[in-house]
């Protein structure tokens, strides 16, 4: 039985808990690595590869317009979140089923099953997110926010290094490392695979695409540990409009926010410069491992630079925003994303041994960025929205990035046309675009409404 004083702590550690077994769902199946690696051995195509990385943000944010309209009238918001949750579940079930089911010698069909699933999952996965959203600005104070994030980033990529460790031992082949590395490499593996052929029941050793199901079977693990962790959050109940609006009442609601709210404005086209300025992104692993022959193995130790540094950054992002406030944290990220284009721009003419080294500094950077950005994006967004209009707030400008999601399919038609070169510096200028418009941005900070109604014990 726990007494109402403590919920706001038994909410704290629970979302806490949540955010970190999600972190460790979404590192087991990372776009930008994992999952572009997948793609293209599958598929052997660009277009392929950059439609990857767009399904999982066109998915997440097309159904968040509607849902919001759904949710803003209902005190209540924990159902929704579990059906989005539920349905995310059953779909990387459906992915990790027909990837050993089908196999290599399908290609094709396998890539469409997968894609398929893939976006059903990333659909579900935004109607979970409002919900979510507002339990949390609900459950935590706006003051302890950027903490919460930040520490939700801290577990999540303690626990990322590990993972990457298990992608490079699924994936990798431990003889490429001497030493020392080399003994703790081959240990590792060897583990590791004793305890795959004991669940997929094998006598030979892990080859595609079963290495690939068995990361989508460690991630749909997570991704369920993290539903049943949420489920535990006591929802407060706040004030809330009485009763829903007729739907193209909701949708004028979007267009007022733009006319009336200047910093809303501002930072919807700050979101629209990040997001193509990150257009490159899936394009980075694919990149190195069949234009600069850097190996496959090589995934896992990306992940883990990136969760490595996404941990000791996240530190520094909870200072930042409590200290100097969530703008900043969206200038300084919006500022760190130069480096990766122009790293990846320069590493094609480094000499040969440089450019591992180099495109470590690129991952690292993108664990410490990606960071800040889920840091500052969640909480300045939760900050500015007004209480009782929150998940339209949020909805709106999430489906007006909706066509912006698709900048890495974009980018994977333009590579063919322009090359891997000219695209890292088309995104490197919208970065500088992105600068200016975030210092433009104001601190802002909407105080929630006072509980109305005791939660039951």
């Amino acid at each position: 039985m726990v007494k109402k004083r403590d919920y706001q702590r038994w909410n704290f550690g629970f979302a806490l808990l949540q955010g970190t077994f999600m972190r460790i769902n979404l590192a087991f199946a990372d776009s930008s690595t994992v999952l572009s690696a997948f793609i293209y051995k599958l598929t052997q195509s660009d277009t392929m590869v950059g439609l990857t990385g767009s399904i999982m943000t066109a998915g997440w944010m097309w159904p968040q317009l509607l849902v919001s309209n759904l949710l803003e009238h209902r005190p209540r918001k924990m159902p929704y979140y579990a059906l989005g949750m539920a349905i995310r579940v059953f779909a990387w079930i459906a992915i990790s089923l027909c990837t050993i089911g089908i196999g290599a010698k399908q290609p094709i069909l396998l890539a469409v099953c997968f894609l398929g699933f893939y976006f059903l999952s990333s659909s579900a996965m935004g109607v979970s997110t409002l919900p979510y959203m507002d339990i949390v600005s609900k459950s935590i104070a706006p003051n302890r926010r950027a903490r919460f994030f930040s520490l939700r980033q801290i577990c999540g990529g303690f626990f990322s290094i590990w993972v990457g460790f298990l992608v490079f031992a699924v994936l990798g082949n431990e003889n490429e490392f001497t030493g020392v590395l080399g003994f703790i490499t081959q240990s590792f593996k060897a583990l590791t695979m004793y305890l795959i052929k004991s669940i997929f029941l094998l006598d030979t050793e892990l080859g595609f695409p079963n290495n690939y199901a068995f990361l989508f079977i460690c991630s749909v693990s997570a991704a369920l540990l993290s539903f049943v962790s949420f489920l535990a959050v006591r929802e407060p109940i706040h004030p809330v409009n009485a009763s829903r609006q007729p739907i193209l009442q909701h949708l004028k609601q979007g267009p007022h926010y733009l006319r009336t709210d200047v910093n809303y404005r501002r930072f919807l086209l700050f979101r629209i410069c990040l997001h193509l300025s990150g257009m490159a992104t899936p394009f980075y692993a694919r990149y190195a491992l069949y234009e600069l022959g850097i190996s496959e193995a090589t995934i896992g130790f990306f992940i883990v630079c990136s969760a490595l540094s996404g941990v000791i950054s996240n530190a520094i992002w909870g200072y930042v925003g409590e200290k100097y406030g969530v703008r900043w944290v969206l200038i300084v990220t919006a500022c760190l994303m130069v480096f990766p284009p122009i790293i990846a721009l320069i590493s094609g003419i480094l000499p040969v041994k440089y450019i591992q080294p180099a495109y470590f500094l690129i991952f690292a950077i993108t664990g410490v960025l990606t960071n800040g950005m889920m840091v500052g994006f969640m909480s300045y967004m939760l900050n500015i929205a007004p209480p009782r209009n929150r998940p339209s707030y949020i909805g709106f400008m999430n489906t007006l990035l909706l066509p912006f999601s698709f900048s890495p399919t974009l980018a994977g038609l333009l590579v063919s046309i322009i090359g891997f070169q000219s695209l890292f510096g088309i995104c490197f200028g919208i970065c500088l675009v992105a600068i200016r418009i975030g210092v433009g941005l104001q601190e802002i900070m909407h105080e929630d409404e006072t509980e109305i109604e005791s939660l039951e014990t």
